[in-house]
């Protein structure tokens, strides 16, 4: 592990509370680069902010990201170049001054930026800090457009409307005149109460004594948005849910202690606080990018985080994703009866319906994972009226799956796009250029790929441990044996026996994609892989041109179409390496899991604040020390952030199954990770402290520190080694001290003796 840092997104800041994001330039300013501003729920409520001092900018002396909703920036005024001697310092006697007289450095000036779910707060404390009166005007320059966020990102207006200024009761008021949109930016005057307005610029007239100081505040609140009381609640809930969380502790490996904590803690700064209550702990996809709800990524960081949260996340998710479920065919939204959407998006351009986002259900995969998280959180919670809630909309889905998602009866889901401006690929990659031929041309729709193929399977085999936990016996059977032809017929129809690895897909005329890619990753990790493939599966992921030595390529490097800087053609996603560790784990791959594991532990040590971005490079580290970086990548990625407490969970063999009060765990640490200890685990009703240690020979054991409420902890080999019966993708659970009903519906969830 090295000391070094790099950087992506070296040119701006951001921070982040619910429905608010502050982007600014390095100096803590907005109006310099496209995407600097103030939005609120994706529309640009403030598109300049630039503090002045006499008409000039002082002089950055520090910057900082305090916590996700907090960035402060230190100034002085005036920095004057000529000095006269050595160093930065004065040399004598003499004050430098500027043209207006003021001593050099009189003025500290500290900027804060406070994000609240409904408004911003700028505080602006001014000191005088040599031996004379200073007198000066401090500014504010503020503007609004009123910008999609999309549009500040593409640097293309798609919506315009004339913004006009006017005096409002507490404060100047920017409102956007568009005939079907009401937006406005109030900005109120906080202290002083009063500031003058002229020229788009807030300011106030200073005459300051030596070590006087003023402090300036001033509230941006967006309209439409909640009220103070509104907003007040949210943050309530938000912290009566982050004081629930398990806690990671790591005695012989401090800094990976410190790497999980910070991941966690980016976790708990994204929910969106929008909807009901129910509904306010979805989380948000990542930032600055995607300040937005969609839905793959919140059910998979969902139950990726459900050993910390218990599924509180992950069942807000699914509720607003079953609110929003689908029973009609829209091709604009590519809807169709049982889906759900794939990304709900709040700015202008989706409220003016100039693209479909407000809603979009173009994907395969958020349906199925509504299905295998639902099993996520009944195995953690044993919660059978929240297993009640939600089943009605996953047998929906799976309806879907059926009768639209199979469109040629061939056994395997294909998707093909409808909308005028929808997604072209629906799987686990988006992008437009994902799919390709080996000479590298895009493959036409309709599409069939492996990994979805994968998540089908897990669903219906999930669906059907459900049912039987409900006493729905025949339709748990029907799913049952369902799952089992799919996997028959996979392994038999994707083989690759060029590359030895299931194909990426399958194009309209059936012919196999044989790209060998990350997505076989997921099939491990779904169980739909046949123990005799397992060696070679593996083997192939590991193989030069796949695993970078950060993480395994989306795309091999022998490809024509290789590019380590793509969305999905060669680069590395942090989030495929916890899913593709998971399922080595549930096969028995130990060696693998700690080579995975390292690999994302070295990553999140290269960039501040442990924030592996959204996408990687795909450069190999025996030849760069870093692996680049797409070029607008997001950090925090929320599924990224998700991917440790998930990796934690794996190597230390963490099952739950809380509705006979039971908890499996089968540690099985690497060297460098010695010891782990887990606070406040939540199973149902009850709480356990476990400590989990390495020995020198290898093996790895627990003891249970405390316990309160009923609870079994039990050990159990997490691996399902050559086994072949059903498997689902929460993992496994097995006990030979629940008794014959329990093991047959632990059975389905993977793991076994």
């Amino acid at each position: 592990m090295s000391a070094m840092q790099a950087r992506i997104r070296g040119d701006e800041w951001h921070g982040w509370n619910g429905a608010s994001l502050l982007v600014t330039d390095l100096r803590g300013s907005c109006g310099s680069a496209p995407l600097t501003g103030y939005y609120y729920r994706e529309a640009r409520h403030l598109s300049r902010c630039r503090l002045l001092v006499n008409g000039e900018e002082p002089w950055l002396c520090e910057a900082a990201a305090v916590s996700p909703d907090e960035l402060t920036f230190e100034f002085t005024y005036p920095e004057v170049a000529a000095y006269g001697g050595g160093g930065s310092g004065q040399s004598g006697d003499d004050v430098p001054r500027n043209e207006a007289r003021i001593p050099q450095r009189a003025l500290l000036l500290h900027l804060t930026y406070r994000l609240a779910h409904n408004h911003l707060r700028a505080q602006v404390s001014v000191e005088n800090g040599s031996r004379e009166s200073v007198s000066c005007d401090i500014a504010l320059e503020l503007d609004a457009d009123f910008a999609d966020i999309q549009e500040a990102q593409s640097r293309r207006r798609e919506q315009t409307a004339p913004v006009t200024l006017s005096d409002g009761a507490e404060g100047p008021v920017f409102a956007y005149e568009h005939p079907r949109l009401s937006c406005s930016t109030r900005i109120r005057c906080v202290a002083p109460a009063r500031w003058d307005m002229a020229h788009r610029r807030m300011v106030l007239a200073a005459t300051l004594p030596p070590r006087m100081r003023v402090d300036l505040t001033l509230e941006v609140r967006p309209s439409p948005a909640e009220t103070d009381a509104g907003s007040e609640a949210r943050a309530d809930h938000v912290a009566s849910w982050r004081q629930s969380f398990a806690r990671v502790w790591a005695p012989g490996n401090t800094r990976f202690e410190a790497v999980v904590a910070a991941n966690v803690r980016d976790v708990a700064s994204l929910p969106l606080l929008d909807g009901p209550q129910e509904e306010w702990l979805a989380l948000q996809a990542g930032m600055p990018l995607y300040p937005a709800f969609f839905g793959r990524d919140a059910l998979t960081a969902g139950w990726q985080m459900a050993m910390v949260d218990r599924g509180q996340t992950l069942e807000a998710a699914m509720t607003r994703l079953g609110r929003f479920q689908s029973d009609r065919v829209d091709d604009w939204r590519d809807e169709e009866p049982g889906r759900i959407p794939y990304q709900m998006r709040a700015g202008p351009l989706a409220r003016l319906d100039l693209n479909p986002y407000s809603a979009y259900y173009a994907d395969f995969a958020s349906p199925l994972m509504f299905v295998i998280s639902l099993a996520n959180l009944f195995a953690w919670t044993g919660d059978t009226a929240a297993l009640d809630r939600h089943c009605d909309a996953a047998r929906r889905i799976l309806d879907w799956a059926r009768d639209f998602g199979d469109r040629d009866r061939d056994g395997y889901l294909e998707y093909r796009t409808r909308s005028s401006k929808g997604t072209k690929n629906q799987g686990w990659k988006d992008s437009g250029d994902a799919i390709v031929y080996d000479d590298g041309g895009n493959v036409p729709a309709p599409i069939a790929t492996c990994e979805v193929q994968g998540y089908w399977y897990a669903a219906q085999q999930l669906m059907g441990i459900l049912c039987a936990a409900r006493g729905q016996q025949s339709e748990s059977q029907a799913y049952l044996a369902a799952a089992e032809e799919l996997k028959d017929r996979f392994n038999r129809d994707w083989w690759s026996e060029r590359e030895q690895c299931f194909a990426l897909a399958m194009d309209p005329d059936k012919r196999l994609i044989e790209a060998p890619t990350s997505n076989v990753g997921h099939c491990l990790a779904c169980g739909i892989v046949d123990r005799t493939r397992l060696d070679a599966v593996v083997a192939r992921l590991f193989a030069p041109d796949m695993f970078s030595g950060w993480g395994i390529r989306t795309l091999s490097s022998n490809h024509a179409f290789y590019d380590p800087l793509s969305y999905h053609r060669g680069s590395v996603w942090a989030v495929e390496q916890a899913t593709t560790l998971f399922g080595l784990r549930r096969f028995g791959y130990a060696a693998r899991v700690h080579e995975l594991a390292e690999a994302l532990f070295d990553l999140a040590c290269l960039y501040p604040e442990f924030r592996i971005p959204e996408t990687l490079g795909g450069h190999a580290r025996r030849e760069r020390p870093t692996p680049g970086a797409y070029p607008q990548a997001n950090a925090p990625q929320l599924w990224n952030a998700s991917a440790f407490p998930l990796m934690v969970q794996s190597m230390l063999g963490i099952l739950p199954w809380a509705k006979e009060r039971l908890l499996i765990v089968d540690p099985d640490l690497p060297a460098w990770l010695p010891d782990v200890i887990v606070e406040g685990l939540r199973v149902g009703d009850a709480a356990v402290t476990v400590r989990f240690r390495r020995h020198r020979d290898g093996t790895s054991d627990f003891d249970v520190l405390d316990k309160r409420g009923e609870l079994h902890v039990i050990r159990s080999p997490a691996s399902a080694g050559t086994t072949d019966e059903v498997g689902g993708l929460i993992g496994s659970f097995v006990s030979g001290h629940t008794g014959a009903r329990v093991l047959r519906l632990l059975a389905g969830l993977g793991w076994r003796r």
